[in-house]
């Protein structure tokens, strides 16, 4: 009986350690970030460039063109706002995110499973 408490108190245990790097990855005002909803996803990111200034780069251009720099391979989408969320649609598939924002950074965290994308926004220079 003892035995059968500790292994349910241990798989409890474990399951809070699973779930909550997941719900910390999504963001809340305790981190500073804020969630950006509907037409202020529009007006935030068109005309606008999101990088983490290395490995990759979004073009998001007025109209919902929108151009893929990843590792040195260039890819054209298409984005739009949807359901309080940006997507966009590649090779992959119909790709949404919730946007959030902090003073100098941009989060795209995945709408379904996924690691968020960090970071900066930037005018396109035209």
């Amino acid at each position: 009986m003892r035995e059968r408490k500790l292994a349910a108190a241990f798989l409890a245990l474990c399951a809070m350690g699973m779930a909550l790097p997941v719900s910390a990855e999504k963001g809340s005002a305790t981190d500073g970030f804020k969630r950006i909803r509907g037409g202020a996803i529009q007006r935030l990111i068109s005309g606008r460039e999101f990088s983490d200034g290395v490995h990759w780069r979004y073009s998001f251009q007025p109209g919902g063109a929108l151009t893929e720099y990843a590792m040195s391979r260039r890819q054209d989408l298409r984005w739009q706002t949807k359901d309080d969320a940006l997507c966009w649609r590649s090779a992959r598939g119909e790709e949404c995110f919730e946007v959030w924002t902090s003073s100098t950074t941009l989060r795209l965290q995945p709408v379904a499973l996924g690691s968020p994308f960090e970071g900066s926004l930037s005018r396109l220079v035209p």
